[in-house]
């Protein structure tokens, strides 16, 4: 601390709640923030990828602003092309495709909304749910830290201090 005083030690159940509570929080973002992206009618075909497990999804939602046909397109990491789907839709319409790795490996997307602007939602559906792992580990930790909290003694110490002009 600044001034020559001192702090206490942080204790180490205060640690686990809070890694714990870090982990819960963090992981309800990374499990359930999903942002679409506004594609512009004048951008190039909008295209990613992920590393997939043998059973993972791809979850896409495209909504066009105007009539278009759509297209949708699944590689695998060698560039094949396993899935082209083309949709006709109408201004305002929207198009949902369930896109499932058969083998993992990495596995890329594109979607052309042919010169339309567009918003585009992408989830990514694990069959094992390891995105769900932190959510059990930092309930772990939360409860070794309260539990550590209530186990040890409580100190009733005073801390006095004189301040000095």
């Amino acid at each position: 601390m600044g001034g020559g005083g001192t702090a206490p030690k942080m204790k180490m159940s205060d640690a686990f709640i809070l890694t714990g509570l870090t982990l819960l929080l963090g992981g309800l973002f990374m499990h359930t923030w999903v942002t679409p992206v506004n594609h512009a009618a004048e951008d190039p075909p909008y295209s990613n990828g992920a590393s997939m497990m043998k059973g993972d999804a791809f979850n896409i939602e495209v909504t066009v602003d105007n009539e278009t046909t759509l297209r949708i397109v699944l590689k695998d990491e060698g560039g094949t092309v396993l899935s082209a789907n083309s949709i006709v839709l109408s201004a305002g319409g929207t198009h949902e495709e369930t896109l499932t790795a058969a083998t993992g490996g990495f596995y890329s997307y594109e979607i052309d909304t042919k010169g339309v602007s567009a918003s585009i939602a992408v989830e990514i559906e694990r069959k094992l749910m390891i995105d769900l792992l932190p959510f059990p580990i930092g309930m772990l930790l939360l409860a070794m830290g309260l539990y550590q909290r209530a186990a040890s003694p409580s100190s009733d110490d005073v801390l006095d201090a004189v301040l000095d002009d």
